[in-house]
């Protein structure tokens, strides 16, 4: 894939990209669902995280600092992590890095919907991490 935001952001250029700004976050864990959902054959461990800081915000612009997003964590095979995090519970503060998708902009999934809240979108290898309990992921 060759286009202007490749250019531009070079995480793009990985086929799990959907061409999104790269956010670094620090939070708070508020919520995590139960048992991971399979989506387009790969199972997801999912949460919301309220971002306190925001690290890095590559190409995008936005305010983030207060807003919930929803992330996915892919697991379970050779593209995401191998296992799901471990002891994950609302309460702890958690950093997570990946394609930051604005509420107007994500799709409603049977956990993100009522309303449907960003998204942190690519959050294992090769561009994205989840460091929690002093443990990174990737």
């Amino acid at each position: 894939m060759t286009n202007r935001a490749t250019l531009i952001l070079p995480h793009h250029r990985y086929s799990h990209s959907i061409g999104a700004p790269l956010a670094c976050v620090q939070g708070t864990v508020t919520r995590v669902f139960d048992g991971p959902e399979n989506h387009h054959g790969a199972n997801h461990q999912q949460f919301v995280i309220k971002i306190d800081k925001v690290v890095k915000f590559e190409g995008g612009t936005e305010n983030l600092v207060g807003t919930l997003v929803f992330v996915a964590v892919r697991f379970g095979d050779d593209e995401g992590l191998a296992h799901e995090i471990p002891n994950l519970q609302a309460g702890q503060p958690i950093e997570a890095q990946g394609e930051y998708i604005p509420d107007a902009q994500a799709y409603p999934t049977q956990d993100n919907q009522n309303p449907v809240l960003a998204v942190l979108h690519f959050t294992h290898h090769p561009v994205g991490y989840v460091l929690y309990q002093g443990q990174y992921y990737s």
